[in-house]
């Protein structure tokens, strides 16, 4: 079906040009104009996603505005999980790791907020006494599973 509308699209265009010099300027023009057309719908994806962050900045603002207006301050509120980690072939050592781990929330400062995401790892730390003291290989983890303004 697309050939056929081709074609006919082809020999209108051929009979309504009376010879090969104004086909050919009319597809030059037409190149130029879907050029020019990406060109523009480029630039407008371009604007509507820096619009987007800037309404996203502005909702952050305009809820923490609202926050002070209540009478609040804001308070910036991670939620933390904090693990051990054992090298060990005891699969019971793997679980006791697993189920011992803690999650907590640790109010923080607006720029330590910003400055992480989800899955940020905070700490990851060889835990050198451990190996010391009980010849166990094991580290501290702790990451970012959540984050909320209050």
């Amino acid at each position: 079906m697309k050939k056929i509308l081709t074609v006919i699209l082809l020999l209108t265009v051929l009979t309504s040009c009376d010879n090969r010099e104004e086909l050919k300027a009319e597809i030059e023009r037409l190149e130029s104009q879907k050029q020019s057309l990406f060109h523009e719908t480029a630039r407008l994806q371009a604007e509507k996603l820096m619009t987007s962050i800037e309404v996203y900045k502005l909702q952050e603002e305009l809820k923490a505005l609202g926050m002070y207006r209540s009478g609040k301050t804001p308070r910036y509120i991670l939620k933390v999980r904090l693990k051990q980690s054992r090298f060990s072939l005891s699969i019971s050592d793997h679980i006791k790791d697993q189920m011992n781990a803690i999650e907590f929330e640790l109010p923080v400062d607006k720029e330590f907020y910003d400055s992480v995401s989800e899955g940020t790892e905070i700490v990851d730390r060889f835990r050198v006494g451990s190996l010391l003291l009980n010849g166990s290989f094991g580290e501290w983890n702790m990451s970012v599973i959540g984050k909320e303004i209050r």
